[in-house]
């Protein structure tokens, strides 16, 4: 995996309770600007993608991530079903940070979609697994789950969660002790936009 530097966007909100700070994170997702930060960087990377040598020819997912929580989120594994990540997935997400990665299919005979999923923990508590599912030509869609840690390591567990992923829709939410995270993906196009959010379920 290729060593580019991850793009995260905003200040840590550190201030207060935990339920404070996620409020807080929750109903200022765009302070300072961070939001627009993010939406102008995915514009690039979607003119990046719709320009290049494999336009036309290969599903490019957009992902955003953005953290609610009131503390940090940790990146715990990814699973590439179709296609790979460019760069490195987010490793730390602090609460109140977005960030953003891309994930391309590939081209040729033996063409893929972009078909993925990311496991993050929060607090020890709990795994959030998020997903996406951009083949080519095809319905998009997005899912989410979340369980004990480590329960995604099973792969029993992860074939039948691309099982879901396939049948769902373009926004899914999931809760489990406390926490809760939401997902959605564009509906049509090869270079949809992929968001989640983790947040403190209250």
């Amino acid at each position: 995996m290729a060593a580019t530097a991850v793009r995260v966007f905003g200040r840590p909100i550190t201030q207060g309770t935990r339920t404070q700070r996620a409020q807080a994170a929750k109903n200022y997702q765009n302070a300072d600007g961070k939001l627009d930060q993010v939406l102008q960087a995915s514009i690039h990377s979607q003119k990046a993608a719709a320009g290049g040598a494999n336009a036309a020819t290969v599903s490019t997912t957009l992902g955003r991530i953005y953290n609610a929580t009131g503390d940090p989120v940790t990146y715990v594994t990814a699973y590439d079903w179709e296609g790979k990540m460019i760069g490195q997935y987010p490793v730390n997400i602090q609460n109140g940070q977005w960030a953003i990665f891309e994930h391309v299919g590939t081209r040729g005979s033996n063409r893929q979609g972009s078909i993925g999923a990311l496991v993050y923990n929060i607090q020890e508590c709990c795994d959030s697994i998020i997903a996406w599912n951009n083949p080519w030509n095809r319905k998009n869609t997005a899912y989410c789950e979340m369980n004990d840690p480590g329960y995604y390591d099973d792969p029993t567990v992860r074939d039948a969660f691309l099982e879901k992923l396939k049948a769902s829709g373009t926004e899914c939410q999931a809760s489990f002790e406390g926490y809760a995270t939401k997902v959605s993906i564009d509906a049509e196009g090869n270079t949809p936009t992929f968001s989640a959010i983790f947040y403190l379920d209250i």
